[in-house]
C-alpha cells in the first residue's frame, strides 16, 4: 500500500505537495492534475501531456493547404 502522509488545506483550498513526493512523480511547477472523488476520497492524477514533436514544414505550411483544395490537387502538386 502507498505511503499515507497528512497535509495541512491552506487558504482557498491549497494543497502543498511534499517535495520528495513530487521529484517521485516527475512533478514541476506549472503542471496540471486532474481532481475526482472515489468514494469518499480525493484523487490526484497527473495531467501527462503528450510530447510535441516538429511540425512538419510542409503540412504545416498554411500557403501550402490552401492552395490544395482536394485529392486531385494534392497529386499534381507532387
Amino acid at each position: 500500500m502507498a505511503e499515507r502522509i497528512t497535509i495541512p488545506l491552506q487558504d482557498e483550498g491549497m494543497l502543498m505537495l511534499p517535495p520528495d513526493l513530487r521529484t517521485r512523480l516527475g512533478l514541476k511547477a506549472g503542471d496540471l492534475l486532474g481532481v475526482s472523488e472515489l468514494e469518499g476520497a480525493i484523487v490526484l492524477t497527473p495531467h501527462r501531456v503528450p510530447a510535441q514533436t516538429t511540425p512538419d514544414p510542409v503540412v504545416d505550411d498554411l500557403q501550402f493547404q490552401s492552395k490544395l483544395k482536394s485529392m486531385q490537387d494534392m497529386l499534381e502538386n507532387l
